[in-house]
């Protein structure tokens, strides 16, 4: 029978009740994504606030003082500034009783300032994709536009581009059946994530508006990466809208929003149309809780008579500060491409940490626990990330 995640759920709203990456950085600060980053919905590039905590509040104290390099500053001068996410990942996989060095990332961001409310912003990395963008912040409420290449603003923006609710796995653990990760034997074949992460960039426009806990961003996109279909020159195009509220107590803060995506089929009968709730909760600064569910609605061209396949991802993770650059993490996933199937679907656990023993620099060993219905074989994968950010 297949695993059901509404037990899950109902885990994680009680916990809300009674009990805050990146996500998680921003809630315990009672933090919006702009104040960390020069993109206003997050990823990339930080600003001189996300900058500062990075170097002064992540780092283990011990060390601190020994390695600082004083009045440190990426910016060259009032109006160009430079920024770096350089990650290497270790992994060993049980199945094949093997192990790789894979260079996950390499990010070069750039922050041209044109004059006080237009700045160009570019994110190159080692492989195919990138980010280029024009920022205007001028319109009311503390709002922007935004025209370029971008990752559409959809749930929880996490550094994970290997999670179901981003990009998925770069590869299938269990070739031959349908897992929600790869191609199957029966010929269907469905995405591997939302397709929201690293690579997945779309061309567009987003407007964004931040009103006092709010924030709401609404964007139109070609609907080519990150919706996983369409083409340029579509009478059609992707919408995408997320909005969520920012609300500070004095022992917890919380961050609570939803996300739509929508893409119609030209000519045909379907659409790819993603609905989502997200939340995250810090309790007393240390103890985090996020989550994220998605339900998936993709027209199938591979299936039989062209029919729309509906499946869900739900995300979870429970974060601990330990002590000061120690973060304890435990994380759950369950995926199932297709709701209408008994197979297929796919369960993963991670238990790891986050380790900041200098400034700019991560550790973070994970133990990925992957099991797929119906097989049961040893799949399971230890990673070890290198991270340096600047």
């Amino acid at each position: 029978m297949k695993r059901s995640p509404l037990f899950l759920i109902s885990f994680i709203i009680l916990a809300f009740q009674f009990s805050e990456a990146l996500p998680k950085f921003a809630t315990r600060q009672g933090a919006k994504c702009q104040s960390c980053h020069i993109n206003p919905t997050g990823k990339g590039m930080r600003s001189t606030f996300g900058s500062t905590y990075g170097r002064e509040e992540l780092p283990m104290a011990s060390y601190k003082e020994a390695t600082d390099i004083d009045e440190y500053s990426p910016a060259l001068n009032d109006f160009f500034t430079v920024g770096m996410d350089y990650r290497t990942l270790f992994f060993y996989r049980e199945q094949s009783s093997s192990s790789s060095f894979f260079q996950m990332q390499g990010d070069l961001y750039l922050d041209l300032r044109l004059n006080k409310k237009f700045r160009i912003y570019i994110d190159k990395g080692l492989y195919s994709g990138f980010e280029v963008f024009g920022l205007a912040k001028v319109l009311p409420l503390d709002g922007y536009v935004k025209i370029g290449n971008f990752v559409p603003s959809y749930g929880l923006k996490m550094d994970d581009h290997t999670l179901f609710t981003r990009s998925g796995q770069e590869y299938s653990t269990n070739p031959g059946v349908i897992q929600g990760i790869g191609a199957s034997a029966t010929g269907l074949n469905y995405p591997k994530g939302l397709g929201f992460g690293q690579g997945n960039e779309d061309t567009g426009l987003e407007v964004g508006f931040n009103p006092s806990i709010f924030t709401i961003n609404i964007g139109v996109f070609n609907g080519m990466n990150g919706g996983r279909g369409g083409a340029v020159d579509k009478q059609t195009k992707a919408v995408v809208v997320r909005a969520d509220a920012n609300i500070q107590t004095d022992v917890v803060n919380f961050n609570i929003g939803g996300s739509v995506y929508n893409l119609p089929t030209d000519g045909g009968p379907g659409k790819t149309q993603i609905l989502g709730a997200f939340g995250v909760i810090s309790y007393d600064n240390n103890l985090t809780l996020q989550g994220e569910y998605d339900m998936i609605t993709t027209h199938n061209s591979s299936a039989p008579l062209n029919r729309l396949v509906t499946g869900n991802i739900l995300y979870l993770e429970a974060n601990y500060l330990l002590s000061n650059g120690i973060d304890l993490k435990f994380g759950y996933e369950f995926y199932d491409p297709n709701l209408n199937r008994k197979d297929g679907s796919a369960t993963r656990y991670t238990i790891g940490a986050e380790l900041f023993p200098l400034t700019g620099v991560e550790i973070r060993p994970l133990y990925r626990i992957n099991q797929e219905n119906p097989t049961d074989f040893k799949n399971n994968e230890l990673h070890v990330m290198f991270h340096f950010y600047l």
